[in-house]
């Protein structure tokens, strides 16, 4: 079986790689008229609104990435609204010319959200322990089902809840086609950064559970009744466990295993009168869930030097202002993307995977380095580097790319070599679908897999080399708002091209997304509304 899905993987992937003359097979045209609904409904469900929050609690700007030093928020209602409204919630809307859309605190490929969020939470206050879905739109709660009186007894004593996130692939291919399967699962990496960041700041703790079969929990949550549109199916990508405390993950796995099928009898809403299908999607869900996740510990990568800690951080916005703030550029002004070497290097340190904030969700050996085209960093000479984030990685990587390469260290004890100085911004453009973005910034950077002999081992471990790389977009989001730039995850880029420029042949090593920091060209055409302004009529 695992052959099988290792066959269907490693084929949708070469299948859905972008060329310079070829792209993935996607629409020939936007059917604007029939662009999916980005809000899941259900219809005729009890609705739960959920406070919003008053005023930030201003949590400094370290609470982005450390575990911080608080006695644990009760689980409430209250408490329950404030992590949702800060990680999957809405953070503005934007008007222009007489249309308007909705921005979210979560990063999605063209803002199309396929990422949807389920739990499975005891009684709280009058509320019965319930099966329900958040629904950003309305920052409310829909009460799909009751949880059966023997499951509540251990729920109502577990100190915690269980919480889903699902892919609506049908939101992405829409708009992508066939390589919407990789941007589901990089939104899924970004909604479980937002997620793990969100939780940090009600000090709680939020991590995987690799042993609820995918299948158990799309039983759980219904989806195969619920929603009846094969075109629109909904996938349950993973399972999380949210405590107040360090828990017991296997009595949590026990109680889940011993779960039985709730009484659902709410039906989705339909996103689109039309589809477009595209199997090869489907196909790669159905392989990459066959197996259960083999989660280890993160080993630790190289420490940080007294350079990154010379970065002033104390007149930083809150953590919860940098948060809502975190927007996608559109384009960048060339003169103006720059940063101090000390800023980039404390950028990248974020994202090395012993920051338990928000990489401790995801316990796994790093896979992802960092190929970093950079243009414009004060006192670093331009060039194509790599920033490795596992050190056990460094003599495989260089016996595998361009023997012409320095392998320069850069500072010492930090994970930072120089492979090839020069101007790369004509290169950097041409490898991300020749888009400006990637060589107007300060630097841009691919992020590169280990990919065959991780999926070898497990082809179920496909999803997470997305999930691994959402997670560090969402940490670059972030600290690109906090330090005055912008961010934007790049999807669209040319495959083989960027593993040619690196000397890679085979696919021991893969791209899978790209991303860009600079100063972002703000639209002024463009008007923006607080974000829930819409409930408050």
């Amino acid at each position: 079986m695992s052959k099988a899905a290792l066959h269907t993987i490693k084929s949708y992937h070469q299948q859905t790689k972008h060329h310079p003359h070829q792209y993935a097979r996607a629409p020939s045209y936007m059917d604007w008229a029939n662009q999916p609904l980005p809000y899941r409904l259900y219809e005729g469900a009890e609705i739960q609104p959920l406070p919003l929050l008053k005023q930030h609690k201003n949590h400094p700007y370290s609470a982005l990435f450390k575990v911080v030093e608080q006695p644990a928020e009760p689980l409430t209602l209250t408490s329950i609204a404030n992590m949702l409204e800060l990680s999957l919630g809405l953070s503005a809307w934007k008007e222009y010319n007489g249309s308007e859309w909705a921005l979210r605190i979560n990063p999605s490929s063209g803002n199309l959200h396929p990422t949807e969020c389920y739990l499975l939470l005891p009684e709280l206050g009058p509320q019965a322990a319930s099966s329900v879905h958040y629904n950003p739109y309305l920052h409310s709660l829909e009460l799909r089902a009751e949880i059966p009186a023997a499951a509540q007894q251990w729920l109502k004593h577990a100190d915690g809840f269980a919480l889903m996130l699902s892919s609506i692939a049908w939101r992405e291919a829409w708009k992508y086609g066939e390589r919407a399967y990789r941007y589901c699962q990089h939104d899924l990496g970004h909604a479980l950064g937002a997620l793990s960041i969100a939780c940090n700041l009600n000090g709680w703790q939020i991590q995987l559970l690799a042993n609820v079969p995918s299948e158990k929990a799309k039983r759980i949550l219904g989806l195969t009744l619920c929603n009846r549109l094969p075109a629109e199916t909904e996938f349950v990508d993973c399972v999380c466990w949210v405590s107040r405390s360090t828990p017991d993950l296997a009595a949590v796995e026990q109680w889940f295993d011993s779960l039985a099928d709730l009484n659902y009898k709410h039906f989705a809403n339909q996103l689109s009168k039309d589809h477009q299908t595209w199997p090869i999607i489907d196909e790669v869900f159905l392989a990459s869930q066959q197996q259960r996740l083999t989660l280890t510990a993160a080993g630790n990568t190289r420490g940080a030097s007294q350079v990154i800690d010379r970065v002033e951080t104390n007149n930083l916005e809150s953590a919860e202002r940098i948060i809502r703030q975190r927007r996608s550029a559109q384009s960048y002004r060339q003169a103006s993307s720059t940063l101090p070497l000390n800023t980039f290097l404390h950028n990248l340190h974020k994202t090395l995977p012993n920051n338990l904030i928000p990489f401790s969700i995801l316990p796994c050996q790093a896979q992802v380095h960092l190929l970093l085209f950079v243009h414009n960093v004060t006192g670093l000479e331009s060039g194509l580097y790599l920033w490795l984030r596992n050190e056990m990685h460094l003599p495989l990587l260089k016996m595998q790319m361009d023997r012409r390469f320095e392998w320069t260290q850069v500072l010492e004890a930090q994970p930072l070599y120089l492979l090839e100085n020069g101007d790369f911004r004509s290169i950097a453009k041409t490898i991300s679908c020749n888009q400006d973005i990637a060589g107007d910034s300060a630097f841009s950077l691919a992020m590169l897999a280990q990919f065959e002999a991780v999926l070898t081992d497990n082809p179920s471990h496909y999803p997470t080399l997305f999930w691994e790389t959402g997670l560090i977009g969402q940490v670059l989001y972030l600290q690109a708002e906090a330090f005055g730039l912008r961010g934007t995850g790049i999807g669209c880029f040319f495959d083989d091209q960027m593993h040619e420029l690196l000397g890679l042949k085979g696919e021991q090593w893969q791209s899978l997304y790209h991303f860009t920091v600079g100063k972002q060209i703000d639209d002024n055409r463009l008007a923006t509304k607080p974000a829930y302004y819409h409930l408050q009529k």
